[in-house]
């Protein structure tokens, strides 16, 4: 039988020159002659009967990944598809922060479904992996801005400013990537500056950075004043139905808006991808029968073709922004990536001797202390922060590092005082108490494992090395050791990379240097001690951008 083309309308990730991937639709399954399927070629419809499964000669488990955003729909089509095939679909929905970790387990999914093709580029890239084809949609949502008694804006760049709206980071969903495109789409149409865009988008981040506030239409709707978000017309719909008498309303700036278009990549190991490719079209053939169309209008997602919910609770007929090019989409939400990324940080600092000379009136360690506390009170109430001190023997013989305090959310609470808290005394605490050489190569790499043992998908997760010294520990590794271990341990899924920084002249730039590069991290070296804040937030920036 020949192939079904869907032609979708723009939606996230695809280019205004319709560079979108394909949405082939290939041969049906065939899965033995126990399975009766017809075909109407003239409408091109697709009957397929049920089947008693016990006429399987094998039943075939398929395991799917699903974003969390779109795992209820993919279950419920998957269950259906069940019923027709000799396939057995097992689907577990996974927050997008987690993706990376699934694909690159021991026993990867065989299928991926994601919220948009764009979210499959990203993932692709950061793991380097060579998936050819995004394969078929599975359906489009339009990215809607819900919210009570809020003014409507016209652009995308206005409603990111909202101070009423609360926003989901890419981390848990693709709705505020769509919303980014949006505002991307005004770049190119020259109503708006690259640079005023970045702009918008880190005060839109540092805002959700420091918990701006719930995303859950149940409490938009009984906020006791004016609250927006951004959701799904799918989310939207399905609220209101079970809460017809909510006070919500759904709109899209006057530009337009962009489509999240659940996209199915086949990711199966070699072995498996011509199993996974079949249980793919499978799912698709399932969303041509009268069952995949009720579950489809169930879950208020629309046709690929974007045609508008019947039901008339969804937005109904809505314009779709002309999209850019898709590297300037891939570019701009790499950053949005970053700058919404939460700080999960291990601070590593010298407390050897050397660090009481003096530096101007004042100890190396004495700057670094008040840089630090300054530094401290800055970060966003969602960062996770650990912090060691090191020096020859400092955590016991033999051992150059201590930990002074674990990883953990800077605002949680312990004893009715937070993490932040207990930070700031132990940092003066430690950098009071010097002594010692100065025991880098073991530490840093004992600080690397504990991060790489530790570490969460859903932050940004770095090391941040401060020395003024070189190594000094004669029963330590050596630097090509070290380097060699790092390079060894590094994994494209666990991006951890160490920030280092020298302070003063006497700091091994060039050893810090060859650490930092094993991990893709960046150098920086305060040669006047005083220097030492501002650097501190330039490597802070770093591992934002770099992420």
């Amino acid at each position: 039988m020949g192939q079904h083309r869907h032609a979708p309308r723009p939606s996230l990730g695809s280019s205004s020159a319709g560079q979108s991937d394909s949405s082939r639709v290939a041969t049906p399954l065939r899965v033995g002659l126990s399975v009766a399927l017809a075909v109407l070629l003239a409408g091109g419809v697709y009957l397929v009967w049920d089947m008693n499964r016990s006429d399987c000669p094998q039943v075939r488990k398929v395991s799917v990944i699903a974003d969390s955003g779109v795992a209820g729909y993919v279950d419920r089509l998957a269950e259906r598809t069940e019923a027709n095939t000799c396939f057995d679909f097992a689907v577990d929905a996974v927050p997008p922060s987690h993706t990376a970790e699934r694909l690159t387990q021991a026993a990867p999914p065989h299928i991926w479904i994601a919220e948009s093709q764009s979210r499959v580029r990203q993932v692709r890239t950061s793991l380097g992996r060579s998936w050819s084809d995004i394969g078929p949609s599975l359906g489009v949502s339009p990215v809607v801005v819900v919210g009570t008694q809020v003014p409507r804006r016209p652009s995308w760049t206005e409603v990111l400013t909202m101070p009423e709206l609360r926003v989901d980071p890419p981390a848990q969903s693709d709705v505020s990537n769509a919303a980014v495109v949006g505002a991307l789409s005004e770049v190119s149409t020259g109503s708006l500056t690259h640079s005023a865009l970045v702009e918008v988008l880190t005060k839109r981040a540092l805002m959700m950075n420091d918990n701006d506030g719930s995303t859950r239409l149940s409490e938009i709707a009984v906020a006791s004043e004016p609250m927006a978000t951004l959701t799904t017309e799918s989310a939207y719909a399905k609220f209101k139905r079970g809460n017809p008498d909510a006070q919500l309303e759904a709109w899209v700036p006057d530009s337009g808006t962009v489509d999240l278009d659940y996209r199915a990549a086949n990711v199966a190991q070699p072995v498996d991808q011509a199993m996974a490719g079949e249980a793919i079209r499978a799912l698709v053939e399932t969303l041509q029968t009268d069952d995949g169309r009720r579950i489809r209008a169930e879950e208020g997602v629309r046709s690929v073709d974007g045609d508008p919910l019947a039901d008339g609770v969804g937005l109904g007929t809505a314009s779709t922004m002309a999209q850019p090019a898709r590297e300037l989409v891939d570019n701009m939400l790499r950053k949005w990536t970053a700058l919404t990324r939460p700080i999960r940080a291990l601070v590593v600092q010298d407390v050897s001797g050397s660090m009481s000379r003096d530096a101007g009136g004042r100890t190396r360690a004495e700057l670094l202390r008040d840089a630090s506390l300054f530094g401290l009170e800055r970060f966003p109430k969602n960062t996770a922060l650990g912090y060691w001190e090191f020096s020859i023997d400092r955590g016991g013989k033999g051992q150059d590092y201590r930990e002074v305090m674990p990883l953990a959310p800077i605002s949680q609470e312990v004893d009715g005082r937070t993490h932040r808290s207990r930070l700031a005394d132990a940092i003066r605490e430690t950098l009071g108490n010097l002594g010692g050489g100065t025991g880098l190569y073991d530490t840093t790499l004992a600080a690397f494992k504990t991060v790489y043992d530790s570490y969460d998908p859903a932050y940004s997760n770095s090391v941040i090395i401060m020395t003024d010294g070189r190594n000094e520990d004669r029963d330590s590794i050596t630097l090509s050791h070290l380097v060699s271990e790092l390079n060894i341990m590094k994994n494209p899924a666990r991006r951890i990379p160490i920030i280092t920084i020298g302070i003063s002249e006497d700091a091994d730039a060039a050893a810090l240097r060859k650490i930092a590069q094993a991990t893709d991290g960046s150098s920086f070296v305060a040669r006047d001690p005083k220097d030492i804040g501002a650097i501190l937030l330039q490597a802070v920036s770093f591992r934002a951008e770099g992420a």
